[in-house]
This record gives structure tokens, C-alpha cells and sequence, in this order.
């Protein structure tokens, strides 16, 4: 799938919870991987290179380079800021979605 245009739509995973379902193939019903609709804090630094603690830094000032949700006294970021950040292959890397 290296140079094929893929697909990203919002689906459900077969325990119904709400996962972004990546397809390579748009004639196809299944899809290639799934990824989270958002992930920690943490994990969206590491994938923009970011230290974690600055992150967070960043979060708060409300300076983090993409959209930011707060949940509590956390914050969690949509998957869909950081792969047109930097990337569906770089995302999938970093969350280690095997396809």
C-alpha cells in the first residue's frame, strides 16, 4: 500500500466502539488496520517529536501545535489533526497498527 491512495472513514470495530477504518482498496468491506479516533496526550508529543512535559506545557497555554480535547484534568488529541499534521504511515507507525 505504499503509494496507493487510501481511504479513511469513521467505523465501528466488531466490539462496537468507534474506530477510524483505513481501506486501500474503496471496493473492499473490510478495512486494511483501524485506528483510534484520539489519543493520549503523550502519545500525539511523541508523535510530533514533541517532549512529553512540553506538550503538556503546550496544551495548557493552549499553543499545541493541533487541536487539543480536555477531558478532565487530561487532554486527548483527534488522530484524524495528527495524520493531516504529519501523516497516515507516520500515525500508524507510532500507534504500531500492523495492516
Amino acid at each position: 500500500m505504499a503509494n496507493e491512495e487510501r481511504i479513511v472513514q469513521a467505523g465501528m470495530d466488531p466490539l462496537d466502539d468507534l474506530v477510524l477504518a483505513v481501506r486501500g482498496d474503496e471496493n473492499s468491506t473490510s478495512p486494511d488496520y483501524e485506528l483510534p479516533p484520539a489519543v493520549t496526550l503523550d502519545k500525539a508529543s511523541e508523535v510530533l517529536d514533541l517532549d512529553p512535559a512540553e506538550g503538556l506545557r503546550a496544551a495548557q497555554a493552549g499553543t499545541y501545535p493541533v487541536p487539543v480535547i480536555s477531558v478532565g484534568k487530561d487532554f486527548r488529541v483527534g488522530t484524524a489533526h495528527l495524520i493531516r499534521t504529519v501523516g497516515l504511515d507516520r500515525v500508524r507507525a507510532a500507534l504500531r497498527v500492523q495492516g
